[in-house]
């Protein structure tokens, strides 16, 4: 599938345009740049050591071992965050449970991005979820304030902003509406949320007849949310 970056729209493949708004499908810059892989971080810089140690190698040893058993036992016994769900994203950091009838799958953004995609199949309602790099420090507003204004420069119109929460995060969401040239009335939910500089968007999209049954599913999918 690709995503329209415009209104959100999951479209078929060889898709050249929305079916939904109309906007071209070609790869185009995207401004919000994907998360980056563990690789590409900058490299970690060590200090050499000014002078051998005094302390005395029994004394080292020891220490060391107790800090290996201390992790082992954590790593052991930490609780797994995402015990109880049924999907764990290998794109970005997190697990959910997916509702009963909804299917998990993979869909493109522009050319090389890759997204969590949820659906029901041989319905047209979907759940884009995108994770970005953020600068440090990010917050949640300032956040919330891009993403709404790039909404606003597709050609949408975001609703009032309303608090929620992301397994214990601060979050907002909103919705929107628009009608595809064919004049089938779509509406859109959008949650973003701000955790460890990287920020979130979670997207709802259906036709407005079935928005409000499918909303109650997305919800769900919201509160079983974890981040890992």
């Amino acid at each position: 599938m690709i995503v329209c970056t415009g209104c959100r729209h999951a479209n078929h493949e060889d898709a050249q345009f929305c079916a939904k708004c109309g906007r071209s499908l070609e790869p185009v810059a995207t401004y919000m740049l994907p998360r980056r892989a563990s690789s590409e971080r900058p490299p970690i810089e060590f200090t050499p050591r000014k002078g051998p140690s005094k302390v005395p190698a029994t004394v080292l040893v020891g220490v060391l071992a107790a800090v290996v058993i201390g992790v082992g036992a954590w790593l052991l016994f930490q609780p797994d965050p995402c015990r109880g769900t049924n999907f764990t994203s290998d794109n970005f950091g997190y697990c959910l449970t997916v509702p009963e009838g909804w299917t998990a799958e993979r869909a493109r953004f522009g050319s090389n991005v890759e997204l969590d995609q949820f659906a029901v199949p041989s319905e047209g309602v979907t759940v884009i979820v995108e994770a970005v790099d953020l600068e440090q420090g990010s917050d949640l507003q300032g956040f919330a304030n891009l993403v709404r204004r790039r909404t606003e420069e597709a050609g949408l119109v975001p609703g009032p902003a309303s608090e929620a929460e992301i397994d214990g995060v601060a979050a907002q969401a909103w919705d929107m509406a628009t009608t595809s040239d064919s004049g089938t009335s779509y509406q859109l939910r959008e949650v973003v949320v701000v955790r460890d500089d990287v920020g979130w968007r979670i997207t709802l999209n259906d036709v407005a007849g079935s928005f409000d049954q499918h909303a109650a599913s997305f919800q769900d999918m919201l509160v079983s949310w974890r981040f890992r």
